[in-house]
């Protein structure tokens, strides 16, 4: 590539140029320093999706489910620079022995450019993915707003803690990126984490079965004796 070279006469022009260039970029985007997150993914479990795509407080996470019990992980995630989010990309990893992804629903602020393929033997969804292909102008997901960035469709199998991690995908075409000024360094991105236990309620003890059959027997008895005690109508 050919070395270009800049003559300039006046130095004191040159200084005045390049702070107002650094003004200007200042004002516009956060400057990206390695091992320090400027985006941020966040996983929610909740029993129904929510209603829209964007948030400033994400919702209350779900705490238990029973085992069969269909529930579903929102991933959420904003930056802090003010150019937004063009593209959001991670790896989820869960324990397939307690819960399963049944489905994955891209949302409308990352509909292109889409990928995730669902494994469960390994517990994994590879490669979720989408982007925001549009104007810088759109700001998505600038703190403090939350992007939804996909749904999660799962189903809980058996009894246990259920963590679901999101991750870098390890793959440099899958990456998370800023509006107009690129791909962030997996360092620059925090990701979240989710748990969900997954536990029957529990079985009545011996004295508690005990107690339940007592109070029917009285109240059936109490029923029994009021009806006979009723007045027979003339």
């Amino acid at each position: 590539m050919p070395v270009m070279r800049f003559i300039h006469r006046n130095t004191c022009l040159l200084v005045t140029g390049a702070a107002l260039l650094a003004m200007a970029a200042a004002s516009t985007t956060t400057v990206a320093v390695p091992g320090v997150p400027v985006a941020f993914i966040e996983l929610v479990p909740l029993s129904t999706a929510s209603p829209g795509d964007t948030i400033t407080s994400l919702p209350a996470p779900l705490a238990q489910v029973d085992p069969g019990a269909s529930f579903v992980v929102e991933v959420w995630a904003r930056t802090d620079d003010t150019q937004g989010l063009s593209s959001v990309s991670m790896n989820i990893q869960f324990d397939p022995t307690i819960a399963v992804v049944t489905g994955v629903t891209h949302t409308t602020l990352f509909s292109s450019l889409l990928s995730g393929t669902v494994d469960n033997a390994n517990g994994l969804v590879v490669g979720l993915s989408g982007s925001h292909l549009s104007s810088c102008a759109d700001q998505v997901g600038v703190t403090p707003t939350w992007a939804r960035v996909a749904i999660l469709d799962m189903q809980a199998v058996d009894s246990g803690v259920l963590v679901v991690n999101a991750v870098d995908t390890g793959l440099p075409a899958l990456g998370t990126a800023i509006c107009g000024v690129g791909d962030l360094l997996p360092s620059q991105v925090a990701y979240g984490t989710a748990t969900l236990t997954v536990t029957a309620p529990p079985i009545p003890t011996v004295s508690q079965w005990g107690l339940m059959i007592l109070t029917l027997l009285t109240l059936t008895t109490g029923t029994i004796v009021y009806s006979k005690r009723r007045p027979r109508a003339a």
